[in-house]
């Protein structure tokens, strides 16, 4: 069926190009549809997931090998994109799509929702907007909906100065305020795996100058995460705001970004020229070639295939999206052997206590007792019975006709599997447990699941757990079962921690970060057991409190994740931060005996300390003061009773004193 469906496409192709159903001046897209074997078809456009295997081929007995080459749409993460010219040849009408912007000039549209996720530059959108000076955006923090579309700039892709996260196809200052022959609107194609969104520009005037327009088409791809950029006609030459456009798109910040060759920010003429931008990061295409029996026999596009009878080849291309789902798109090809005979020795079987296998050939176009034998064993006999596993084959020869098959058997093994005996989970995102066996292909083998002793529905070789408990699975092939047990619990406690113990001074501001490598959890925090209403983030900033008490306040914050949990606690303690008015060195109990800052110089640093007599001389000076003034002078000389005058400046700005703190202090030497 997906051949005919390839052929009628080319058909329709060459169809439309002999009647000219499209010219180039028509913005209307020709969609075909017809009627095969009861079905609606619709051609998908060219940034959709696809494979196509090639032309059917027949071999004679002459030519008994050929290649078959495939071709796909290979694409890559979003990490990174290439960009390449294409085609003129718009998949979609430019007018008839859901209005916006209307006689509206420099103006983002309301929130579009995506009818499906669309991944782009590593991140997946399910919403974008529309500007009406020929962009989109899927960064709808940065820029709002409904609000403002910057037409103003000189700055060049990609720059943090331009829209973030758009696509510009073609980015200028235009105004469908004036008129024009269309009306910027978007619509949905398609169906999944491969929904497109398509963006129009139909003739819309520039600012300024009015009688010049631009019509242009934006459109990206499900899956693939493909852009295109379609520009029926833009000229160049209005000398508003530098006759600025651009072609191309960047990322969220504007930190990566592509522009069409030619086609950065400038005052450039574009007529019916096109753009795709791939996703080019690392692959996320897996390709492979599969025979009749859907064994994989290559993964670069061209093979060599020698088959000794008619065969179906398929070219199979795997799409792992952004968010794990994976598309499979594939195409057969028909090698037809023709006037020759053919050879099948059945299919690969695999025996349980069996000591023995006849292998019988089956042989059509000739007489069995006309034709020569050779098998790998080296016997000329029409058949060979075997007891070791291996693969077997045979040359049969007919008149110049010589054709080989062969078969694989395996002998007295069980299916070889493993779940794993245990595994933690926290159920925050799918858990699915694999049966596949390791020798066996999946297709020979039945399953049997059940759960805690019960049997479950599921017949398949991966199933999805959904709770804890102990799972089974019994697989079976031929007369040959193996059954293999896991036990899924839950994971330890996450872990998640506070730092050490806080001390700070009384009424100071202090923030509690939680740590944890644990992604995707959600936090509670909570004091002295209670719980802290609206604090959800890894991070709360506290007060401490105004008082100095024996009993330190305990924070503590609960992480979540999935049916898991972690838990971690600090305690804080607030300190009496005062700078003292006396010192009395040498003092009975060593109190008083040297001025103590360490709190300020932990908190924000003293650059420099100084002290000055009643007669404003300074007496001591010290830079990155500590605790290391007991009363004396620069020379160390001890400083007579009497008040003294202090000068502290911060390194930084102190919460509590600002950039400088001044005072008195009283130095007691007669009480000692």
């Amino acid at each position: 069926m997906k051949k005919q469906l390839r052929d009628f496409f080319k058909f329709a192709e060459n169809l439309k190009n002999l009647t000219s159903l499209k010219s180039k001046t028509n913005k209307n897209f020709l969609i075909l549809f017809v009627i095969l074997s009861g079905v609606m078809v619709q051609a998908q456009g060219p940034g959709c997931p696809n494979v196509d295997a090639g032309p059917d081929v027949t071999l004679d007995c002459d030519d008994s090998c050929t290649e078959l080459t495939a071709s796909f749409l290979n694409t890559g993460e979003t990490s990174d994109y290439e960009a390449s010219s294409i085609t003129y040849d718009p998949p979609f009408p430019f007018t008839g799509g859901t209005p916006v912007s209307v006689n509206t000039d420099d103006v983002w549209s309301s929130s579009i929702p995506l009818p499906f996720e669309f991944c782009f530059y590593g991140e997946n959108y399910t919403e974008f907007l529309i500007g009406s000076n020929g962009v989109i955006t899927f960064d709808t923090n940065d820029n709002s909906p409904g609000g403002f579309c910057d037409w103003s700039f000189s700055e060049s892709v990609p720059n943090p100065d331009l829209i973030s996260g758009a696509i510009f196809g073609a980015y200028m200052d235009i105004d469908p305020s004036v008129g024009g022959s269309g009306t910027i609107n978007y619509a949905f194609f398609g169906e999944a795996p491969c929904r497109t969104l398509v963006v129009n520009f139909p003739s819309i005037p520039y600012f300024s100058c009015n009688n010049q327009t631009m019509t242009s088409q934006i459109v990206i791809y499900e899956t693939t995460n493909v852009v295109e950029v379609y520009m029926d006609e833009r000229t160049a030459g209005c000398s508003w705001n530098s006759g600025n456009a651009i072609i191309g798109m960047q990322n969220v910040g504007g930190t990566q970004g592509l522009a069409a060759p030619g086609r950065n920010t400038g005052d450039w003429s574009a007529s019916q020229e096109a753009w795709r931008f791939t996703p080019s990061g690392e692959s996320n295409v897996d390709f492979v070639w599969l025979d009749s029996d859907g064994v994989e026999i290559g993964t670069t596009p061209t093979i060599e295939v020698c088959p000794s009878q008619t065969s179906d080849y398929t070219a199979q291309a795997t799409y792992t999206l952004c968010n794990g789902n994976v598309i499979i798109e594939s195409d057969t090809v028909t090698v037809t052997v023709d006037g020759a005979i053919s050879l099948d020795l059945g299919l690969d079987q695999s025996f349980c206590d069996v000591s023995s296998f006849e292998i019988i050939p089956s042989i059509t176009g000739a007489d069995p007792t006309d034709v020569t034998y050779l098998w790998s064993t080296g016997e000329t006999s029409p058949t060979i019975t075997v007891s070791e596993s291996g693969t077997y084959s045979l040359e049969v020869t007919f008149e110049n006709c010589t054709v080989t098959d062969s078969i694989a058997l395996e002998f007295n093994e069980s299916p070889a599997t493993e779940l794993g005996g245990e595994l933690e989970t926290c159920f925050e995102t799918q858990v699915l447990l694999d049966a596949t066996p390791s020798n066996i292909p999946v297709e020979d083998v039945t399953f049997i699941w059940a759960f805690e002793g019960e049997v479950l529905a599921e017949t398949e070789p991966v199933i999805e757990a959904v709770d804890y408990g102990t799972y089974t699975v019994v697989i079976t092939s031929g007369d040959c079962s193996t059954e293999t047990t896991v036990v899924v619990v839950p994971r330890g406690d996450l872990e998640v921690t506070l730092g050490e113990e806080i001390n700070g001074c009384t009424l100071e501001e202090v923030t509690i970060t939680a740590s944890t490598s644990e992604e995707g959890v959600t936090y509670q925090w909570f004091l002295n057991g209670e719980l802290l209403e609206g604090q959800t983030s890894s991070s709360i900033t506290i007060n401490l409190p105004a008082t100095v008490s024996n009993m330190a306040e305990l924070y503590s914050v609960t992480i979540t994740k999935g049916d898991c949990t972690g838990t971690a606690e600090v305690e804080v303690s607030a300190l009496n931060c005062i700078i003292s008015e006396g010192l009395s060195p040498g003092g009975s109990g060593g109190m008083n005996d040297n001025l103590d800052l360490e709190f300020l110089a932990s908190r924000s640093g003293i650059e420099s300390f100084q002290v000055f007599n009643r007669h404003g001389r300074i007496v001591y000076e010290l830079d990155n003061y500590v605790n290391e003034w007991f009363g004396q002078t620069d020379e160390g000389d001890e400083l007579p009773t009497g008040t003294y005058f202090y000068v502290i400046n911060f390194s930084s700005e102190d919460t509590q004193y600002g950039n400088q703190k001044t005072g008195w202090i009283y130095i007691n030497r007669d009480s000692n």
